[in-house]
């Protein structure tokens, strides 16, 4: 093999641990990916298992033309939540509402008061009250 086998076979080998080492970085840097996602799933997780919320009465106010729902719900878990983060949904139908006391952070054991104006209907309705991380409860309410 003369010289320029020679320099033939350097540029394979330079050009073999080129790509070698790119490859390490781009394995290396999808793994720290899956690590990262796996890592907040389990956190997501542990938030569900520690998240629980009972909605201890749902009371109308008014009239079935026009009436206020009152829904007083108690973070019975050990996570806290934020009280502007919740859905309400009244007949499957998401609901704005308000909520007091009007403190952003709902701990343990406290109860909020949440109130939905402006329903309207007669008879039975479902109301069901969604966490930010998807634990809900369900009442029900005549009219």
């Amino acid at each position: 093999m003369g010289f320029e086998g020679t320099i033939v076979v350097a540029i394979f080998f330079l050009t073999a641990v080129i790509l070698g080492t790119t490859a390490y970085v781009v394995i290396s840097a999808s793994d720290d990916l899956v690590d990262d996602a796996s890592y907040e799933e389990n956190e997501m997780q542990v938030k569900r298992l520690q998240t629980d919320i009972v909605i201890d009465n749902s009371t109308p106010v008014g009239l079935a033309a026009s009436y206020d729902l009152t829904v007083n719900v108690s973070n019975s878990g050990s996570e806290t939540l934020r009280s502007d983060e919740l859905d309400v949904l009244v007949d499957g139908t998401i609901q704005s509402y308000t909520f007091a006391p009007t403190t952003l952070t709902w701990t343990p054991d406290e109860t909020k008061t949440l109130t939905v104006a402006g329903l309207s209907g007669g008879g039975p309705h479902r109301v069901k009250v969604i966490t930010e991380n998807g634990i809900s409860d369900y009442d029900t309410y005549s009219i």
